[in-house]
C-alpha cells in the first residue's frame, strides 16, 4: 500500500512538475506579447499626437491662406478698371473662377 501511494505520488509530482513548466512557458510568451503591445501603444500614441500636430497647423494655414485670398478678392473688387468692353467683369469673372477652385481643391 505504501508502494502504491509513493508511486501515485511521485507521477502525480512529475505531472503537476510538467503543467507548472508549461504554465511558466505560457506566461512568459504572454509577458512577451503584453510587453509588444504595451510598446505598440506607446507608438501610436506618438503617433496620434504628431499628427494633431500637424493637421492643427495645416487647419490654421488653410484658414490663414483663405482670409489672405478673400482680403484679395476685396482689394480687387475695390480697383476700379473702367468698363473698357467688359474687361472688368472678364477679370472678375476669371478671378471669382480661380478663387472658386482654390476652395474646391482646398475642401476636400
Amino acid at each position: 500500500m505504501l508502494v502504491a501511494t509513493s508511486s501515485g505520488f511521485a507521477i502525480y509530482r512529475r505531472i503537476t512538475l510538467a503543467e507548472i513548466a508549461v504554465l511558466e512557458q505560457q506566461n512568459a510568451t504572454y509577458k512577451l506579447a503584453v510587453d509588444e503591445q504595451s510598446k505598440t501603444i506607446e507608438t501610436m500614441q506618438r503617433d496620434a499626437e504628431a499628427l494633431a500636430k500637424a493637421n492643427k497647423f495645416l487647419n490654421e494655414r488653410f484658414a490663414a491662406t483663405e482670409s489672405e485670398f478673400v482680403s484679395d478678392v476685396y482689394r480687387i473688387d475695390g480697383i476700379d478698371f473702367g468698363d473698357i468692353d467688359g474687361l472688368q467683369q472678364r477679370i472678375n469673372d476669371e478671378f471669382q473662377r480661380s478663387i472658386e477652385d482654390l476652395r474646391n481643391a482646398t475642401a476636400k
